[in-house]
């Protein structure tokens, strides 16, 4: 029999089956597998499309961000100068062995091809010398590095890293368009590790300072520089940890913004920036066994830069604030015995406080916990200290502290910080020839150190594994007992004991229960 369709209602089909006088609903056919793959497939790039949406306008801002400080990112190049002097020759064909009768019948031109510098061989026979170079003694510039930098002025001032200008004679700064100056040292800092350069230039483009105690963690960062002489190379990463430090004693003021964004031999002195386009710190130093980026680089914030920078155009030295007081970090363990708020989780531990010094004088304690300074949260020494240093001399600092569980508000007026102070705050000195701080041996710390048949020594309290001192081979804990055969009881003894003796350096030092010798040329 035919099946005659009669109507169609909401997708139903009625049909009369004839013969039989029955109706029957059936239902419309189920969708193929094609075709449901092909409505996942809309559905998915429908989605993809919005995705793309917003990672098409964080690329824009990473394109932006990168247009903007290019420009102001500049290549130094380091030289020094070296003697050269003119080479000596020697004929190699008029020798001993050469019979006497012989050598009127040769003549010179011959000889001449074979002469050589007198360096390049040893030579077992009685040579002439004849000097065939007429120059006299010149100098030449000799490239001993590439760093990077960044244009803060339209007038010529350059921000970098101190330890790419230090050694240094002179100074190249090729800008982002090729042109190339001879750069003047403005000044200065070796403990931020920040110099300040100045270029004969108008009309260049000035990058801008922007606030680093905003970044946090987890923020988007670029890294601008010549890593590897690659100029103008941009990175990109994250704020990884703020308020980090490597306990170095040659930068005591760490206080650096820790990122992933790829940084390498080269980038030392250029621009860590924010999608804004500020410069939020001036990359320096990376974490790596390898002398490459492996995630883990550092930049000192901008803030501590502006600091710097200010003090150095205008004197040349950088003065910092000073209160006198030994701060340490502590845990949340010891934060709760204190008896502090559950809501407070950091702080900083006054671990001394200098007799008659500011600190004393405001009221601070040995005990107190930090918690905030002039408003600002405070979760670790650096931090604080940073904070502290970069308080101009007369200004005042409010300290909200935790006593005893109580809190209470100390205000203190900040003096300028010398080293004379600083080494009768902190008993360490450092000596910086050797990258290194020492402190006087104690009968507190003899005795702590099990090595009370010592009278007298230096600790090695503090080292930096990149200086002399390393190559040296001294470790923490050494107790130098003479310097170039001077025994030494304090840092001036060592002072006078180095300099004596200039290029070379002898060390006797106790090392656990052995006693041991330490040799090494320094020149």
């Amino acid at each position: 029999m035919m099946a005659k369709r009669l109507r169609v209602l909401g997708g139903i089909s009625v049909v009369l089956a004839a013969g039989l006088g029955v109706g029957y609903l059936l239902p419309e056919a189920s969708p193929g597998p094609s075709q449901v793959y092909a409505q996942q497939a809309a559905v998915a790039q429908e989605a993809r499309e919005e995705l793309l949406i917003g990672a098409e306008k964080l690329s824009t801002a990473f394109r932006a961000a990168a247009k903007a400080l290019r420009p102001s990112v500049v290549t130094i190049t380091a030289k020094v100068n070296r003697q050269i002097r003119p080479q000596t020759f020697q004929r190699r064909g008029q020798m001993q062995g050469l019979p006497e009768e012989f050598r009127g019948l040769i003549p010179d031109e011959f000889f001449r091809q074979f002469d050589e510098p007198l360096n390049a061989r040893p030579d077992p026979f009685d040579n002439e010398e004849v000097e065939r170079d007429e120059e006299l003694e010149r100098t030449e510039s000799v490239k001993i590095g590439v760093g990077s930098g960044v244009i803060v002025s339209n007038d010529g001032y350059v921000l970098t890293n101190n330890h790419v200008v230090a050694k240094a004679d002179a100074l190249q700064v090729q800008t982002s368009d090729n042109r190339t100056y001879t750069a003047k040292v403005i000044g200065t800092d070796p403990k931020s590790d920040v110099a300040v350069l100045k270029i004969d230039a108008q009309g260049l483009v000035a990058a801008s300072l922007g606030d680093s105690s905003k970044m946090e963690v987890g923020d988007w960062v670029l890294a601008i520089g010549s890593p590897f002489e690659l100029d103008q190379t941009v990175t990109a990463g994250i704020i990884s940890a703020v308020h980090r430090s490597t306990q170095s004693v040659i930068l005591p003021y760490e206080d650096f913004l820790q990122t992933d964004a790829a940084i390498n031999p080269g980038n030392s002195g250029g621009p860590l920036v924010n999608l804004r386009g500020e410069v939020v710190g001036i990359n320096t130093a990376i974490n790596s066994s390898t002398g490459t980026s492996a995630g883990v680089g550092f930049a000192i914030p901008s803030n501590t830069v502006a600091y710097v920078m200010q003090d150095l155009r205008e004197s040349g030295r950088v003065r910092r604030g000073f209160i006198g007081a030994q701060l340490g970090d502590v845990t949340y363990e010891s934060l709760r015995k204190q008896n502090l708020p559950e809501e407070i989780a950091d702080g900083v531990v006054i671990d001394a406080v200098q007799e008659g010094g500011p600190a004393a004088k405001a009221g601070l304690r040995k005990g107190d916990v930090v918690v905030k300074a002039n408003g600002r949260e405070v979760n670790s020494v650096a931090q604080l200290r940073n904070l502290v240093a970069m308080i101009r001399p007369g200004k005042t600092v409010e300290l909200d502290v935790y006593r005893d569980g109580n809190p209470k508000s100390i205000q203190i007026k900040v003096e300028e910080l010398t080293d004379e102070k600083l080494a009768a705050m902190s008993g360490v000195m450092e000596i910086g020839s050797l990258k290194i701080g020492v402190r006087p041996l104690n009968e507190e710390l003899a005795t702590e150190m099990e090595l009370e048949d010592i009278e007298s020594g230096l600790v090695v309290v503090q080292i930096d594994r990149r200086g002399v001192a390393a190559r040296l081979g001294l470790e923490l804990g050494d107790v130098i007992t003479e310097v170039n055969g001077e025994a030494v009881a304090n840092g001036q003894e060592m002072l006078d004991a180095l300099g004596s003796k200039s290029g070379r350096v002898q060390m006797k030092i106790r090392r656990g229960s052995s006693d041991l010798e330490l040799r090494l040329n320094v020149r």
